[in-house]
């Protein structure tokens, strides 16, 4: 099987609430790789662009602004079920 990467969001409210440790080490128990980690604010143009599908629903707008609020962690993890 190969091994495969994907992006990981930890949202505004898992910083605040200080469950970043927690939930990394969640998936180093399943075996998964951390291979780059960000903490940064989610430009608007980037939320936009990551949540286009979701564009014209009901909750567009609440997301995007959720989503822009507060800091997030970014993290590509890869590993066997990565996605």
């Amino acid at each position: 099987m190969e091994t495969e990467q994907t992006l990981v969001l930890i949202k505004p409210d898992g910083v605040q609430r200080g469950l970043v440790g927690e939930i990394i080490a969640r998936y180093e128990h399943k075996g998964l790789k951390i291979v780059a980690m960000k903490l940064l604010q989610l430009p608007l143009v980037t939320a936009e662009a990551l949540y286009a599908v979701h564009h014209g629903k009901s909750f567009y707008d609440v997301l995007i602004e959720f989503m822009t609020s507060a800091p997030i962690i970014a993290l590509a993890i890869e590993g066997r079920n990565a996605d």
